[in-house]
């Protein structure tokens, strides 16, 4: 053998060695060496890729398995890579191309199906998800999980019998697996089934899994004692669950948040970009629901998706995507002027338009209204929504629940919570400075008082004629998938309305609110 090729081999078998240690940061260190003595060899470039996608560096990642798929642009690890990447920036056209090119190469590759089964639930296209996974559990029903992503899909439309047996599948086929029984405790009434809850206690008083950090049975454990209306023990578990899952958060929640607020009022403070411009903006009418996390925007977004003139997209990541990325960047504020913004108006408006472009567009992430100056700067015809609930309740649906996705870190923790609702408060005080008769405001108590009202003046204020399929939202299949996966498929109910004084601990923690 070639001695080149064997020091090349034994790089590659340390490498490996070093993935199944997790040794993320030496890999990096000596991936990033060997790709500068060996630059066409593309497995260095991949376990690059591979760690810094470890460390949450995307779009680091995404430069470097691009010179790998240079190298050699039928390699259908990165092809894979590459096309998941372009998923969650975003980028859903090069996702969808990349994805088609390695399963052409490997038509029954499952981990090509399974990313490609992801890209159909971000195109909202669940029918194809489903068959995409059924097809890799037909195959291999132990792989990555298969069983939990046909019950998320099947919840997501609204199909919980379904979603139900898959999951019920999950927790006995893999009981380690916890995430099964906190997705089943959304779906579940324990004031009517009591056998889960009963699993749940027995799995954490199981000494094989002591090893396991166990917050999402304790979240769903919480939940069931909830639903059975026994406070104390809800609360109880409900603390114990925050307190596990706070231990996973390693870096610093909120330091973005405060970043945007001040960088948005550094911005927007002495600048109208609205003004005399003759530049071309995206026309097309969009509406933009924003509030606190569990204030009620699930169900504004369904009220308005079930208009026949909307399309409801759910909780978008276009605009955090791209702001995220840039508002970081000093080269990107540098040039921030009516022609940039012309720009990013087409080119945010086209991310729009993949979604069924002659409908209106409604986009329920809560944590656009960090974004809202500059929304209302690209995007003239739209219109934003504010749904404001009560502090207390909203900070105990906040607390009670198990989020998904990094940018929620904040909500394990009392501290954080306060903080990121202060950052909330002064964003929107900023806004309505500037723009307060753009914003509308709405309350989520007056919705479930007097739901016919509220409505016909939302619809008015989005210059909607007013529907009576918007009275019985509940009866709309559009998805939905956030942990609001049941609630908002029922009736206005006023349940939730005040119930933090059901939790008599609980008003201890948010006394200062």
């Amino acid at each position: 053998m070639d001695k080149n090729l064997e020091l090349i081999q034994s790089e590659i078998n340390n490498l490996n060695i070093l993935s199944k240690m997790n040794n993320v940061d030496e890999i990096i260190k000596r991936s990033t060496i060997l790709i500068k003595k060996y630059p066409k060899v593309y497995v260095f470039y991949n376990f690059l890729g591979q760690s810094l996608e470890k460390k949450n560096q995307i779009y680091e990642a995404e430069i470097v398995y691009n010179k790998s798929l240079e190298l050699d642009p039928k390699n259908i690890f990165v092809l894979i890579n590459l096309g998941r990447i372009s998923r969650i920036t975003n980028n859903l056209k090069r996702s969808e191309k990349l994805l088609k090119q390695a399963l052409d190469i490997e038509p029954y590759n499952l981990f090509a199906l399974l990313n490609y089964g992801e890209l159909k639930i971000d195109q909202n296209n669940f029918n194809d998800a489903i068959s995409i996974f059924e097809k890799i559990y037909n195959k291999n029903d132990n792989f990555q999980n298969i069983v939990m992503k046909l019950a998320n899909t099947y919840s997501i439309i609204g199909e919980f019998k379904k979603a139900e047996d898959y999951l019920m599948l999950a927790t006995k086929k893999t009981p380690e697996l916890f995430s099964a029984d906190y997705r089943l405790s959304n779906i579940i009434n324990y004031d009517k089934k009591k056998d889960h809850q009963k699993r749940i206690l027995e799995k954490i008083k199981d000494k094989k899994f002591d090893n396991l950090n166990k917050h999402p049975l304790y979240f769903a454990l919480s939940k069931s004692y909830e639903d059975q209306k026994k406070y104390e023990q809800a609360f109880e578990y409900m603390v114990i669950a925050n307190k596990e899952r706070n231990k996973l958060v390693t870096n610093k929640p909120l330091r973005y948040e405060e970043f945007f607020l001040n960088k948005n009022k550094e911005i927007f403070s002495n600048f109208n970009f609205r003004e005399n411009t003759n530049m071309k903006f995206y026309e097309k009418k969009l509406i933009f629901i924003v509030g606190l996390p569990r204030s009620g925007t699930t169900l504004l977004h369904q009220i308005l998706s079930t208009h026949s003139q909307t399309i409801g997209i759910g909780e978008s990541i276009i605009l955090n995507v791209f702001f995220y990325k840039n508002l970081i960047n000093d080269n990107f504020l540098k040039k921030i002027n009516i022609q940039s913004l012309s720009e990013i108006s087409l080119h945010l408006g086209e991310k729009y338009d993949y979604f069924e472009s002659n409908k209106i567009k409604i986009d329920k992430a809560p944590s656009n209204f960090f974004w809202i100056g500059f929304i209302l700067s690209i995007f003239p015809n739209s219109k934003i929504i504010n749904i404001k609930r009560n502090l207390q309740d909203n900070c105990l649906s906040i607390y009670k629940n198990l989020f998904g996705g990094n940018r929620t870190e904040w909500t394990y923790d009392v501290s954080n919570i306060k903080k990121y609702l202060k950052i909330y408060k002064e964003m929107m005080s900023f806004w309505k400075t500037k723009f307060n008769d753009k914003i509308y405001e709405i309350n989520y108590e007056d919705l479930v008082v007097n739901q016919e009202t509220e409505i016909k003046n939302l619809l008015n204020f989005c210059n909607l004629k007013f529907e009576q399929n918007c009275l019985q939202h509940y009866k709309n299949k559009n998805p939905i998938k956030t942990v609001s996966i049941n609630q908002s498929r029922r009736p206005i109910y006023k349940d939730s309305v005040e119930l933090n004084l059901k939790y008599k601990k609980f008003s201890n923690l948010f006394k200062d609110i």
